[in-house]
């Protein structure tokens, strides 16, 4: 099967029209289809199948259904072998109302066979796309890691630690609770920095999306930033380096949170041969009395070549 596999489950039941917010027009039978949940195939990656998408944009023969947040039940006028593509959405930055597709990953074509007011129950498995560049998957399961402290302060720890994780209830990885995951163990008042092991290069300027994806878990703030190297034309072999505070992760109330952000802002129009380090920052404000643990995992930072 290819990587465009689907599972589809047929559920007899009638949905109830007031369900629905939409309007159809009069003497409209529609079809149903429900989505509780979507997967991921990372294999093509060699990468983990966590992903927290929000919603779905759904087309039926070319032209646009609409977006619906998962878990949705939505309407269609159809019936019989139907042709539908679906397109995944994230959040941009951790905002509700900024939903943005994420385009990695491929769109999913799958056919559906409808019956006129009755619900067809679909579980879509999407894949990456082929031309998917992974620049640096951090997921810590070697018990070694890429991600290391710039600068530490007397009393601080840094370590990869075998943890309870669960992103949202649903993903595990094995069916094991368990991942290795980096934790910051937090004993001042003071920040601290921690970034790739190696300066990130090549990155395309020309307007294509660079993503970041981590999970974190976290009762402070946690900073992502960028601090570029931009060539310094009058010195070969100088750069002029800039701190650039990107988004801020709220802090996450003792649960596995998902973070997405689109590079592209910062990265665009920079010089070719401009190398990048991507930073994670927090501090512990000077009356916080709380869990002093900051856990980072599962990083992923990719583009379309």
């Amino acid at each position: 099967m290819s990587n465009r596999k689907w599972a589809l489950l047929y559920s007899g039941f009638i949905v109830p029209f007031f369900l629905f917010s939409c309007k159809t027009e009069e003497g409209f039978i529609p079809s149903y289809i429900q989505i509780d949940s979507i997967g991921v195939n990372a294999s093509t990656i060699f990468g983990n199948n966590l992903e927290d998408f929000q919603a779905v944009q759904v087309y039926q023969n070319g032209q646009t259904v609409g977006t619906f947040p998962i878990p949705c039940t939505f309407p269609v006028d159809g019936e019989g072998k139907t042709k539908l593509n679906i397109v995944p959405f994230i959040k941009n930055n951790g905002n509700s109302n900024t939903l943005i597709p994420y385009r990695t990953i491929q769109p999913l074509d799958i056919e559906v066979d409808l019956k006129r007011e009755q619900t067809t129950i679909a579980y879509p498995v999407f894949s990456f796309r082929p031309n998917t560049k992974v620049v640096w998957q951090e997921d810590f399961e070697s018990g070694n890691s890429t991600l290391v402290p710039l600068r530490m302060n007397y009393g601080d720890t840094v370590s990869v630690k075998r943890d309870s994780f669960s992103l949202l209830g649903r993903y595990f990885n094995n069916n094991n609770q368990f991942h290795n995951t980096f934790i910051f163990e937090n004993d001042s008042l003071k920040s601290i920095d921690l970034a790739i092991f190696d300066r990130i290069k090549f990155l395309p300027a020309d307007g294509r999306e660079v993503f970041v994806e981590f999970d974190v878990k976290s009762d402070v703030p946690v900073t992502l930033a960028l601090k570029r190297f931009t060539p310094d034309r009058t010195q070969v072999g100088k750069f002029i380096e800039s701190y650039v505070p990107y988004m801020t992760a709220n802090p996450t109330k003792g649960q596995w949170k998902r973070f997405y952000s689109n590079l592209i802002y910062e990265i665009q129009g920079q010089p070719a041969n401009t190398e990048y380090l991507i930073l994670f920052s927090f501090d512990k404000p000077a009356e916080y009395s709380g869990d002093l643990n900051v856990k980072i995992d599962n990083i992923r930072v990719t583009y379309l070549e």
